[in-house]
């Protein structure tokens, strides 16, 4: 119950420097040498068998014996003795693993040796793996965050940069830290020239020169129609249409459509050319893009309502943006929402109970949120604990597994108690529900809980810390991205989750299970699992009331959508991070510099009716 020796799971309080090695040895060894007090067990597999021979090898000290075939073993005679090949595995007992190819002589029986060196405050080092010094190739994985790491010749030299004063890194990682970070568009932008679409009817539009326009023409349709084009584009988040119009008793009306479908009407009332962007998630492929003009107006040459237009952009999936490094499988939690995305067939009843008038859609910012222990929280001094679960629900779903808690961690005060802890020793998040600390006994215990492998799809693999069994962290909106998307205007960069008083016994992934039961009492209960998608033809920019957070959330509501994972007593409870020090009346700055005032905010002013359920 009290906290494990944390160097044993592979926290250190020096800046570490790795070296692994490894050759071929007839005396079998195996050792990790460490300035820290604990040890890794070191454990050895075959994973490439000889072609001429059969290899036994203990998995404990790697040692082996090399049988080779009648045919393959030479005489004594013969002094070119033959020599055969395999590759054995090395696990350093963290999660690093290293594969050595190992030759052999016939008749000999060396055993792969591997050092693990970890030594402190190093500004170079190598990283490399070698058979009897035969040749390798490296090269840096990432760059740490306190530092940047040059590849050299000989291995690597480590340069700290100015906040390194402060905090220790590594150039290599077992998993990746929960934070944002950037992106570099692999894809091109894919952009089309208007003057390339075809109009329909034929009468209404034409060719202009304009010296103004992107490629010295554009295309001008003065009368109701649409211009059309179909072309092959990449995985896309948005479209980009630079237009603008001809003004007259109000502005040109703009109708943006993907292989037939709208998603976005816009009126367009810009006089010179200015970017209007549409939302709208489109797999690669080839698609159908469509501009409509639908309000034409005509009195006189000078009173002439026409919208101008001179290239539309798909803009790609991985153009620059702030991304999450963790769950990189979860394309249902990470990927926009496609064009063609079908609905559920039950949609319609459902929104009109999600959007019943007196119903709630608010904010969980204290007492139902979640307090998240971040990779950058844990440290080498961090205590970890063997978390007791209390519920009899099968075996311990952390196992052997320790959780490092910072000291002053404080679960939120609701029923749920949730907290989730980002832990890169053990590549896992783990998730806990009814989290309680007992400060007599220095222990840490829950009612059960689930753990998550930080690179997985955000499904718990074991145990389950939500209702649906997903990772307890897995589309909780955190104060940090929050603050981001108000600054940027935009939406935060997953889907969201949430509770509801509608959720029924029923599931669809990715939800594994339910708790639902139907408080509210609907004739058709919703299955947890299901996503909901707000209208992304919608200018959430020009809808009146909206707070700064209530912007985010419907934008991500567009691009992302949310998940029913939960039973709940509101209508739409939406999970959010539980900052330190908050209470019930004050949130924290990040949640009330948003227009978030006080926890159970309900964001009264998002379109509600204007949502739809997909399909699974």
């Amino acid at each position: 119950m009290a906290p494990r020796n944390n160097t044993a799971n592979g926290h250190r309080s020096t800046t570490p420097r790795v070296v692994l090695r490894a050759q071929t040895s007839t005396t079998p060894q195996a050792d990790t040498t460490d300035d820290s007090t604990g040890s890794d067990t070191v454990s050895y597999d075959v994973s490439g068998g000889p072609s001429d021979g059969t290899v036994t090898l203990s998995p404990q000290s790697g040692a082996f014996d090399y049988t080779p075939r009648q045919a393959a073993t030479p005489s004594s005679a013969n002094s070119n003795a033959l020599t055969n090949s395999f590759s054995v595995t090395v696990n350093d007992g963290q999660g690093g693993t290293s594969t050595v190819p190992v030759s052999v002589t016939a008749g000999q029986t060396p055993a792969p040796t591997t050092n693990l060196v970890v030594a402190g405050a190093a500004t170079t080092g190598d990283v490399h793996v070698s058979v009897n010094n035969g040749p390798v190739t490296y090269l840096v994985v990432h760059d740490p965050a306190l530092a940047t790491v040059t590849q050299t010749s000989a291995g690597y030299d480590y340069t700290p940069t100015a906040k390194a004063a402060t905090g220790t890194t590594s150039p290599t990682s077992v998993a990746p830290t929960l934070q944002a970070a950037a992106t570099t568009a692999a894809v091109p932008n894919l952009v089309i020239q208007a003057e390339s679409m075809a109009v329909a009817p034929a009468k209404a539009g034409s060719i202009y020169s304009d010296s103004t326009a992107s490629g010295g023409k554009a295309l001008v349709l003065t009368s109701n129609g649409t211009a059309s084009t179909t072309v092959t584009v990449p995985d896309s988040t948005g479209l980009v249409i630079r237009a603008k119009g001809d003004q007259y008793k109000g502005a040109p009306s703009m109708t943006v459509s993907v292989d037939g479908k709208a998603v976005s009407t816009i009126a367009v009332s810009a006089t010179t050319w200015t970017d209007y962007s549409v939302p709208i998630g489109t797999a690669a492929g080839t698609h159908t893009v469509s501009i409509a003009f639908t309000n034409d107006l005509y009195a006189s040459r000078s009173k002439d309502r026409n919208l101008r237009i001179d290239t539309i952009t798909a803009v790609a999936a991985t153009t620059p943006t702030q991304t999450s490094s963790y769950f990189p499988a979860a394309d249902w939690l990470n990927k926009p929402i496609a064009s063609n995305a079908a609905t559920a067939a039950n949609s319609a009843t459902w929104v009109g109970y999600l959007s019943a008038p007196g119903q709630q859609h608010i904010a969980d910012l204290y007492n139902y949120g979640v307090t998240i222990v971040p990779a950058s929280a844990v440290t080498a001094s961090t205590p970890r604990y063997d978390v007791a679960m209390s519920q009899p629900w099968g075996a311990d779903p952390f196992g052997s597994n320790t959780v490092p808690i910072p000291k002053g961690t404080v679960p939120p005060p609701g029923f749920d108690g949730q907290i989730a802890v980002v832990d890169t020793a053990s590549g896992q998040v783990f998730g806990i529900w009814q989290a309680k600390y007992n400060s007599s006994t220095n222990t840490w215990s829950g009612s059960w809980g689930g753990m998550t492998p930080i690179n997985g799809n955000g499904i718990d693999t074991s145990g389950s810390a939500t209702a649906a069994g997903i990772s307890r962290l897995a589309g909780v909106v955190t104060a940090a991205e929050l603050s981001a998307a108000v600054a940027n205007n935009t939406g935060v960069n997953h889907a969201l989750v949430f509770s509801s008083d509608i959720a029924g016994p029923g599931f669809v992934g990715p939800a594994i299970k339910s708790d639902g039961t139907n408080i509210a009492g609907v004739a058709t209960p919703m299955p947890e699992g299901y996503r909901v998608q707000l209208d992304p033809s919608i200018n959430v920019d020009a809808l009146p009331g909206l707070t700064p957070g209530e912007k985010v959330i419907a934008k991500t509501l567009q691009t992302y959508g949310a998940y029913i994972v939960d039973r709940g007593s509101a209508r739409m409870a939406f999970a959010f991070e539980t900052l330190p020090g908050a209470t019930s009346s004050n949130p924290g700055a990040a949640y009330t510099s948003a227009g978030f005032s006080w926890d159970y905010y309900d964001m009264a002013h998002i379109p509600w009716s204007s949502l739809r359920v997909l399909a699974p």
